[in-house]
């Protein structure tokens, strides 16, 4: 019901929605390489805080109020989409969003959801679409063969396969970041906090975000 009212109240905002960062938040950003478990991490975040957690439903939210498929949201959402795709895409479907429009929606939605606070965002920009003040921005790394064994066992896929998924995904979501944000998704100065999965573990993980979203006065001292 949440995504829904904030998809609704995003289509409806007819003005670019302004940055206030005092009335904004609390929010967790978190960005992330793949097969580096951030989605666990993100998840065992909101338990413990008892945050919502924004990812793979909101792109599924999201492609409903489009009234696109999720694969096709899906296909705008942190991936290469230059003209080429983009002129075959609407060819193909006459509802097509085009990634600048769906950027745009996503912005709202984000924003929206920070100011009813209490949220965690996973990848999708959404530590370069929120202003810095009234949030934690983290980024989960781990070794490549440490996230690749991790990205083959979770998708079941043989080891030249995973290895090649693993590299086109990483592509993508830089190309999405360098393309509408003109940034490096490595660079350590857009974040807070990095942290290595493999050497703190999950837990280990959360344990740190916790206590930094505390540090910074986001949670009570109790909850870091």
């Amino acid at each position: 019901m949440r995504f829904r009212e904030l998809l609704e109240r995003a289509a409806g905002a007819r003005k670019p929605l302004v940055e206030r960062p005092a009335q904004l938040g609390p929010f967790l950003a978190v960005s992330r390489e793949v097969g580096s478990g951030v989605a666990e991490v993100a998840r065992l975040v909101g338990l413990r805080l008892g945050w919502a957690v924004f990812d793979k439903e909101l792109v599924d939210d999201l492609a409903r109020r489009l009234e696109l498929s999720p694969q096709m949201v899906e296909l705008l959402d942190e991936t290469r989409s230059d003209w080429f795709h983009e002129t075959m895409l609407s060819l193909m479907n006459s509802r097509i969003v085009l990634q600048n429009n769906y950027l745009s929606m996503l912005g709202k939605i984000m924003h929206l959801a920070a100011y009813e606070g209490k949220v965690i965002f996973v990848g999708r920009g959404g530590h370069l679409l929120l202003p810095r003040d009234a949030g934690l921005r983290v980024r989960v790394i781990a070794p490549r063969q440490a996230r690749l064994a991790a990205y083959q066992a979770r998708e079941g896929l043989e080891a030249d396969v995973a290895e090649r998924e693993l590299d086109r995904l990483e592509a993508g979501r830089a190309d999405f970041v360098r393309r509408h944000f003109r940034r490096e998704p490595d660079d350590p100065y857009q974040y807070d906090l990095v942290l290595d999965s493999s050497v703190f573990g999950m837990e280990g993980c959360c344990d740190l975000v916790c206590r930094a979203l505390a540090m910074r006065g986001l949670v009570a001292t109790g909850k870091g």
